[in-house]
């Protein structure tokens, strides 16, 4: 009974004191709120009285400003001055302790004042021309009130009232002013006394002292400059303009003060009184709770004592029983039930708790193992965290999956989930935001963190556990290693991209050779009929300009067919083994003519470069669009460097380039100091008809077509660009075995007769066929003319003639130019042969290459073109 007693006790003592502390501060509160209102409306009502004193004031010099006299001041002072000493005397008599005198501006800050001798009166002249307030006033201010100031004729603090005289039409012409007596409102600040040591006082808008108790303060200090930190903070807050409760310590007394501002002035007028005479009525009711607190303490702990007698021996075998279950001990013996009271009830109750307690632990331990068999051997992660990520158990699974060797190790590394588990801690935050919302999140992709740092995308399923009152206990998730998934689905995505690419660039490379083919058989019949008409005019002739303009033309858009046929890989080239830089030194007369003279053209090669494999003329048109382009990106002076060098790769260097194969190269480089790209147009730069440049200056066609070549000779490009850092263009051709074949470019040759036989054309369309024939003829050739296939073969075999040259287009509606050559020759062994086509279509050529055996001319062709390549054609033996 006893130690019943000693929790009980306490407990009933506790709760009346804490019942005696909650009434005492409730009625503090209610006290120290009804008190401090009053005090607060008390202030506020005088400050109220000292405005409408102030407003009541004003009005007098605001009448005297409005006089005819007034307005008149700039005329005439002197009539002025004898109303003022007028108006003066009446002041004087109706208000001997306020008003102390009248004085008067005009325009030029002229001012004079009312001076009293005795019984008589006078004038004194000054200047204030200077003072802020006469300058406000004759900047259109209104009516002012100066600030406080003790008067050095009367020794009383005052203040002066100043209102501006106007014209009719509100422009001012000078000022009234009346000094006004502060011992009304000192009379107010002395009523604002409260208890017994309370006080108040009124200060300026500066902080200046205007009323004190301490008459030595009064116009000599300002509140802000006392020396307690508190009467600086309550001038602070006075200052500010606002009303309102201050409450601190005073030279180690703990006061109140109330405080509320004059509006017409800016002043602030104030009453402090002690918290402990403000309060005096809450600390008498506290005292009286305490006597009745402990009467009824004494009553409640009898009637307990009382009570326990009855209680403590049934409860104390209540307790027994229950400490028994408390260590696990639930075969014991059940409770007696001696009774039908409270006491028999509760021993019944705690023997049925106890029998359905051990039914219960035996169902929970059946539940926890099959539980932590489920939990221990999921080959899934299982995470329990709280919503601030803090791990609170883990499976080995989930240990396992991100390195480590128990889920101990892991549950003991990873104290922060968002910052060392998460690769984005964004994720996280989303993930919450989610469970928060809506209570789960069903697979998640985030990316995690192993232990070794390496990054693995996981699938996140995961639940909010709150308890029954809605508080949030835990988050349970299932994590899934998907790695392998998403490496699939990334080179998927990477395929297709390339598929489609692959597709695009396909489809729009048949459309360009088609385009280019037919448009080539177009150049051809202009640019021949131009040649053939400059060959019959001189320089002098009118129209000789004329057709040399058509010829340029004509050549030019030849140029735009090449870059259409070598984009889309269509262009046929006849390969050699050269020397790179032979080719490329071939070509610096035409690359500095196409760029400008600010910009420096620098070679650096390796003297001892390996040979490649290439078309010389496809090397010439790399380097012009490259050139071209980095013209175009230099702004004012510049340089482009042209550089080779041999290079060989590894299989380990190659694993982090997925375009690099093994092997040795010849590098071409081409570099620049221009604007540079980001990152978005690099990766675009490939793409047909893609530029950066304006329509007037640009294809979009001159790095399609170098990536063409590129890819038609089996190499591989690189770029390295930043903005304002310049661009690098790399080109990698595969080394080649076989000697140097001579490169050099050689000069067109005069166009002379070619002294030949026979020569057997065949084009099917009839206007190339035509201008074909006539430019034969002109280099001196005997034609015959076929315009298809069978028509050849027909003239092949009825002509007794030896036919020594077959000239024909490749691509024919009844049969291609290979084919019909396998046929002339069947018909005559010893005749040559020259193929001729926009583009091939790989009737001729291997992807664009052609075999050595073949001689092709390229569509359209100028007259020279096709002389000196029948020269290279009837030189070649059988």
């Amino acid at each position: 009974m006893g130690k019943i007693l000693l929790w009980i006790m306490p407990i009933v003592i506790v709760g009346l004191l804490s019942l005696s502390f909650a009434a005492y501060k409730y009625i503090n509160i209610v006290i120290e709120d009804e008190l401090s209102n009053s005090m607060l409306v008390s202030v506020s009502k005088s400050a109220e009285s000292i405005n409408r004193w102030l407003a009541t004031i004003m009005l007098e010099p605001e009448t005297i400003a409005s006089t005819p006299a007034a307005k008149r001041i700039n005329d005439d002072f002197n009539a002025f001055d004898t109303q003022n000493i007028n108006r003066h005397k009446i002041l004087h008599e109706k208000h001997p302790d306020i008003f102390q005198d009248i004085y008067a501006a005009n325009s030029k800050g002229e001012y004079h004042t009312i001076l009293q001798n005795d019984s008589d009166y006078s004038i004194f002249i000054g200047d204030i021309a200077n003072r802020p307030y006469f300058r406000s006033i004759m900047a259109g201010g209104p009516t002012q009130i100066t600030p406080p100031l003790i008067s050095r004729t009367t020794g009383i603090p005052t203040i002066f009232m100043v209102s501006p005289i106007q014209d009719d039409q509100k422009r001012p012409l000078g000022l009234v002013g009346a000094g006004i007596s502060l011992r009304y409102i000192q009379e107010i600040a002395e009523g604002l006394k409260a208890g017994q040591t309370g006080y108040g006082f009124i200060i300026a808008k500066d902080g200046t002292y205007i009323y004190h108790p301490e008459p030595d303060l009064v116009m000599k200090k300002k509140i802000t400059e006392r020396n307690t930190s508190a009467e600086q903070k309550l001038g602070q807050l006075m200052l500010a303009g606002g009303s309102g409760i201050y409450r601190d310590l005073f030279s180690n007394r703990e006061m109140v003060a109330f405080y509320h501002p004059i509006a017409i002035t800016g002043w602030s007028v104030a009453t402090v009184i002690p918290a402990r005479e403000l309060f005096a009525p809450t600390i008498r009711m506290m005292k009286s709770l305490g006597v009745i607190t402990v009467l009824f303490v004494f009553v409640i702990g009898s009637t307990i004592v009382l009570v326990m007698q009855r209680l403590t021996r049934p409860l104390q075998t209540l307790a027994t029983r229950t400490q028994e279950i408390a260590a696990g001990n639930l075969e014991g013996t059940a409770l007696k039930i001696t009774s039908d009271d409270e006491i028999g009830i509760l021993s019944q109750s705690f023997n049925t708790m106890a029998k359905n307690l051990k039914h219960t632990l035996s169902g929970l331990k059946e539940s926890e193992d099959n539980y932590r068999g489920i939990f221990e051997n999921s080959i899934e992660g299982i995470l329990q965290s709280t919503i601030d990520g803090k791990i609170l158990n883990a499976n080995p699974a989930m240990a396992k999956m991100l390195g480590f060797e128990s889920a101990e190790a892991f549950i003991a590394t990873c104290v922060d989930i968002p910052q060392q588990l998460y690769v984005n801690p964004d994720d996280r935050k989303r993930l919450i935001s989610i469970l928060l919302e809506k209570g789960t999140v069903h697979d998640q992709e985030v990316q995690y963190y192993r232990r070794d740092k390496e990054i693995i995308w996981v699938s996140i399923s995961s639940v909010l556990i709150r308890d029954s009152e809605g508080n949030i206990l835990r988050i349970e998730g299932q994590v899934s290693d998907i790695s392998d998934r998403k490496r699939a689905e990334e080179e998927q995505v990477k395929l297709f991209e390339q598929l489609v690419q692959a597709q695009k660039l396909d489809a729009v490379g048949k459309l360009a050779g088609g385009v280019a083919h037919d448009f080539n058989n177009m150049l051809a019949v202009i640019l021949g009929q131009t040649q053939l008409a400059l060959l019959k005019t001189t320089p002098a002739d009118p129209f000789h300009k004329t057709f040399l303009d058509i010829q340029n033309a004509a050549e030019h858009s030849a140029n735009l067919t090449r870059q259409l046929l070598a984009f889309a890989r269509e262009q046929t080239v006849s390969p050699k083994v050269i020397d790179l830089n032979q080719a490329i030194n071939s070509t610096l007369n035409l690359l500095r003519r196409l760029i400008t003279e600010d910009i420096e053209l620098v070679l650096t090669h390796n003297k001892n470069i390996w040979p490649v494999f290439i078309d010389p003329d496809q090397v010439g048109q790399i380097l012009t669009n490259l050139c071209v382009n980095a013209r175009d990106a230099i702004h004012g002076i510049g340089r482009i460097t042209i550089g080779t060098q041999n290079v060989s790769f590894d299989e380990a260097y190659c694993a982090h380039y997925p375009d690099f194969i093994p092997g040795d190269y010849i590098c071409l480089s081409v570099a620049d100091t221009g604007s540079g790209m980001d990152k978005a147009t690099q990766e675009n730069i490939f793409e047909p008809f893609f530029s950066t440049k304006d329509i007037s200056k640009g294809t979009g066609l001159g790095l399609s077509t170098v990536y063409g070549i590129v890819k038609q000779n089996n190499a591989f490009i690189n770029v390295y660009s930043e903005v304002g850092q310049g661009s690098t263009f790399k080109i990698y051709f595969p080394r080649n075995q076989d000697a140097v074949t001579d490169s050099t470019p050689k000069e067109p040759d005069e166009l002379i007769a070619l002294n030949m036989g026979m020569v057997l054309l065949v084009e099917d369309e009839p206007r190339l066929l035509k201008i074909s024939k006539a430019i034969l003829e002109e280099l001196g050739c005997k034609v015959l003319a076929a315009g298809s296939p069978a028509e050849a073969i027909e003239i092949a075999l009825n002509n007794s003639t030896i036919i020594d040259l077959l000239i024909t287009d490749v691509v024919m509606p009844e049969m291609n130019g290979r084919d019909l050559a396998s046929c002339i020759v069947d018909i005559q062994p010893n005749i040559k042969c020259l193929f001729m086509s926009g583009y091939t279509a790989d009737i001729i050529a291997h992807k664009g290459v052609l075999d050595k055996d073949i001689n092709f001319i390229q569509k359209p062709f100028s007259i020279h073109d096709l002389s000196a390549k029948i020269r290279e054609v009837m030189s070649q033996k059988l």
